[in-house]
Parts: C-alpha cells; structure tokens; sequence
C-alpha cells in the first residue's frame, strides 16, 4: 500500500473510529483526542497494515485507555463526573449505554468486530489475543447484550 492509500484509508476510517471510541464509553472529546493522536502516529506509520481501519482503532484505543488512567492518578474522585451508565429501565436504554456496561475485553471485541468492521483474524491480531478468544468474547458480549435489551423491552 503506497503512503497516499494509507493515508486515504485512515482518512476514510476516521468517522467509523471515533465511533467506534464512544461505542467503547470515550466521551466525545477524549474520543477526539484519542483519534488525533493515533492519526499523528499514522502520518508517521512506516510499516504496511492491512487494516487501517483496525490499527487506528487499535492505537486511538490504546490511547484513550492510557488518558484514562492518566486521569485517575492526577484528579481526584471528587472533582470528576464518572459519567455513570444509567441502569435498566431508567428512560430508554440504548445499545451504547449496555455496551458500556460489558467488561473492556468483551467491549473491544465487539466494537471491533461489529463497528469497526474486523474479522476474526483480524480483532484477533489487532489486540493481541487469540481467535478462539475472539469467538468466545464475541458470543459471550452478543449473548450478554441480547438479554439485557430483551429484558427492557
């Protein structure tokens, strides 16, 4: 893939991953962040990915979480909103807001899988985990989320 393709598909990828980082419970402005900085590191991207897609979400992912823990070593509980999830049955439970509610790996697979668009092999390689993980996650979080929106309809 030449540089200008790369750079075009990690263009082309930017909406679906700033998505893809809310989806994962990034709020909108640390979602941004994220993904300026995984683009920064894609303009200086020497090696050829497949994906594009994958590894910006992967290392806008990677950032955010890193942001994440930044965050709790120099603030304070007290003076930060933790944006807590509603609960079942509080106004209209959204897929987003039951996504947030799946632990992180269960979340990055689907997100992956599902938003970002990955295959198998691909979430597989991107976080570092086996196939055979990625099928379970992925049946495990779809199973988790199936029940919890049937149980609020």
């Amino acid at each position: 893939m030449s540089r200008e393709d790369w750079l075009r598909a990690c263009e082309q990828a930017y909406p679906k991953v700033y998505r893809s980082l809310i989806a994962m419970g990034a709020a909108p402005a640390d979602a941004a962040d994220a993904l300026q900085d995984a683009w920064e590191r894609a303009l200086k991207q020497q090696t050829t990915v497949s994906r594009p897609d994958g590894w910006l979400f992967v290392v806008a992912l990677r950032r955010w979480g890193t942001a994440r823990w930044r965050n709790r070593l120099f603030f304070t509980l007290g003076d930060r909103s933790l944006g807590e999830v509603p609960p079942p049955g509080v106004d209209a439970v959204t897929l987003i807001s039951e996504l947030r509610r799946l632990p992180r790996r269960q979340r990055e697979v689907i997100v992956a899988r599902y938003i970002v668009g990955l295959s198998q092999h691909e979430t597989a390689d991107s976080l570092g985990i086996a196939v055979g993980t990625v099928a379970a996650t992925s049946a495990q979080a779809t199973k988790k989320l199936r029940e919890r929106l049937d149980a609020t309809d």
